[in-house]
């Protein structure tokens, strides 16, 4: 049958009421649940008593052995079963001196893969030697180098000191070095002809000797003339002697011009261009030593580049090779310690659920575990210990052990070694466990004790004589402090306590009971209107989100039910109407501030239905709005009508 509109604006209306009816029957019970427990809390007591008590943290274990070889795949590829050694076989020490084979693994792909490998290798040990033997020839074509321009160098500045003197030519070089932008002036060494020295020194002397001694001899040859010619006017010799002796005065004359212009052709031209060739000759032997020297570096640098690369790629593929040649071997396993093969589980070689036993054809990844050759003679129990108990657990305590497969017998031990970090494999079922993992020591295990076996491990943390002790679950935390609820005549009574050491079951009382007082098992959960303050409404929603911390209290719980209960009864008075069906406005109007906050005191699921209600769009339900729903919806006021919301 098809709804029609009205029909549907029933159904609206009906669910609307339906869903108030509900908030404020869950809110009545609440309310009233800790009263309810409260009273028949006090059929649960117990009695104080005086004794031992025991602090142990218990556990759940597996049986291992002490003494375990893992043999694992070290075959960096998945490489397949050839053959096994059946499980359950015991290695003697004749098979480990025998070097007797456990599995072997296919190694067909890696024997085809080292002969490209040898090829490789055989041509980067190669191009390995050409280079290293280059760079010795490289070294000693450097030094030879260097040599002949030291030598160029060397003989540079003999030339130079030959022609000009040491001392002048040191002098020149000095003063170079000094201040390389400014040559000196060759020019100015004739200023003082003395300082010089060398060929120039022997050269200078010669043209001034020369000069000296055509002087002289043009000086006697005009001598010559002059009383040759004296002769000849007075008639005592002939005219030819006369032009003889002219001829020679002439030629003297000659002579001694020529002297003074080889003389100034030397000071002008021959010494400053012999000087500046040799100082140039022996500077640019300086320079080519400096560029010698950057050639033999870079030329050095280059060779030990080109040695280091092909080095590099010698020493890679000699160790690929050799590790090709040590997967090969690693394909074959053999046995190196004694005891009792046991194949690896499911659980150690994938993290499916469901087991794949070792076999034949098999393919194993790398550090895969496949069996372990495990020592009977001593086993150990690895236990989980929960991040709550590990600070309390210390090695060598002592321990009980009781086997699952032997229930009938308690085993004894210690604490052998305690895990720094918790247990990252319990991060894969439940990522909010923490747990470390403890090795214990399992005394008098017989060979009827397997690896793998379960077992329940009792640690004993501290062992207190004659103490008080109350069931740990009679304590509760109020207001910071710790109770537990004396049974008295009037009721239960709070009494406030100090707690000492505890284990999973009961606590250690040092103060505010005594011997032989009863204490209810359960104490009650206060929920009463005058703890709705902020901060009692903090602590409820904290635990609503999961807090662990308890809503302190500070009032006594007899009073807090009862006041509680009086004051639910009083609001469900006044939100009731004169039909007996509670008033949808009073009801959801928490605050009392005479309208509905849609986003607070609305519940969630009927929010979609209330929000088309809000006229306004304000985000609140006033008094005038829920009337004028209550008309459109048929009826003629916001208020329900008897149980209407029941027979629609």
């Amino acid at each position: 049958m098809a709804i029609t509109g009205k029909n549907k604006r029933k159904i609206i209306l009906a669910v609307i009421i339906a869903a108030i009816i509900l908030s404020g029957s869950a809110i009545y019970r609440w309310t009233h649940r800790d009263r309810n427990r409260a009273a028949s809390s006090t059929s649960s007591l117990f009695v104080v008593r005086r004794g031992d008590l025991t602090m142990s943290v218990t556990e759940s274990g597996t049986i291992k052995a002490r003494n375990a070889v893992e043999i694992k795949s070290q075959v960096e590829r998945a490489a397949t079963i050839l053959s096994l050694v059946p499980e359950g076989s015991y290695i003697t020490a004749e098979d480990v001196s025998n070097g007797k084979i456990l599995v072997e693994l296919d190694s067909s792909g890696l024997r085809d893969n080292i002969n490209q490998q040898q090829i490789a290798y055989n041509s980067a040990e190669a191009d390995y030697t050409e280079a290293r033997e280059s760079l010795i020839i490289m070294k000693n074509q450097n030094d030879s180098d260097v040599q002949q321009g030291l030598m160029n160098v060397k003989f540079a500045g003999m030339d130079l000191q030959k022609y000009l003197g040491q001392e002048t030519a040191d002098t020149m070089v000095d003063h170079y070095t000094t201040d390389p932008n400014q040559r000196p002036e060759v020019s100015e060494l004739l200023d003082d002809p003395n300082q010089l020295g060398g060929e120039s020194l022997q050269r200078y002397r010669e043209l001034t000797s020369n000069i000296d001694l055509a002087k002289e001899e043009l000086e006697r040859a005009e001598g010559d003339l002059f009383w040759t010619q004296q002769l000849y006017d007075k008639d005592y010799i002939a005219e030819s002697e006369l032009k003889t002796a002219k001829l020679k005065a002439k030629r003297l004359k000659i002579q001694w011009a020529q002297s003074k212009t080889s003389l100034d052709l030397f000071i002008r031209y021959e010494f400053v261009k012999q000087a500046e060739k040799l100082f140039s000759d022996y500077l640019e032997a300086q320079r080519q030593l400096e560029r010698i020297y950057a050639q033999t570096r870079s030329k050095l640098a280059q060779a030990e580049a080109r040695l280091s690369s092909s080095e590099a790629r010698y020493l890679l593929n000699r160790e690929q090779l050799e590790r090709i040649e040590k997967q090969i071997k690693a394909c074959t396993m053999r046995a190196t310690e004694s005891g009792l093969v046991i194949y690896a589980s499911s659980s150690g070689r994938r993290w499916s659920g469901s087991r794949t036993n070792i076999e034949v054809g098999e393919q194993i990844r790398e550090r895969e575990l496949i069996m372990t050759i495990t020592d009977e003679d001593e086993m150990d129990v690895d236990v989980k210990v929960h991040e709550t108990s590990v600070d309390k657990v210390r090695v060598a305590q002592s321990v009980k052990i009781v086997i699952d497969a032997q229930p009938d017998k308690v085993f004894t031990g210690e604490v052998l070694k305690i895990a720094p970090l918790p247990d990252p494999q319990a991060f894969f079922g439940n990522p909010d466990l923490k747990v470390y993992t403890t090795d214990v020591s399992l005394e008098g295990a017989g060979k009827s004790i397997k690896p793998g076996m379960s077992a329940r491990v009792e640690i004993l943390i501290a062992q207190l004589t004659d103490v008080l002790s109350i069931p740990i679950q009679c304590v509760a935390n109020r207001a910071g402090r710790k109770v537990c609820y004396l049974v008295t005549n009037n009721g239960p009574k709070e009494q406030v306590i100090q707690t000492g050491a505890f284990n999973d079951r009961f606590v250690q009382i040092l103060e505010g009971l005594q011997e032989g007082q009863q204490v209810l098992l359960s104490p009650p959960r206060l929920m009463m209107d005058a703890d709705k303050s902020p901060e009692s409404k903090a602590d409820i929603t904290k635990s609503k989100k999961g807090s662990k911390k308890k809503r302190k209290s500070d009032s006594p719980p007899s009073e807090s039910v009862t006041e509680g209960s009086k004051k639910s009864a009083r609001k469900d008075e006044k939100s009731a109407t004169p039909g007996g069906t509670p008033d949808p406005m009073k009801q959801m109007d928490t605050n009392g501030d005479g309208k509905i906050d849609l986003s607070s005191e609305v519940p969630q699921q009927a929010r979609q239905f209330t929000a088309p209600l809000d006229t306004n769009k304000d985000g609140f339900l006033d008094r005038k709005e829920m009337d004028a729903a209550g008309k459109k919806f048929g009826g003629k006021s916001g208020r329900p009508r008897g149980n209407q919301g029941q027979t629609q």
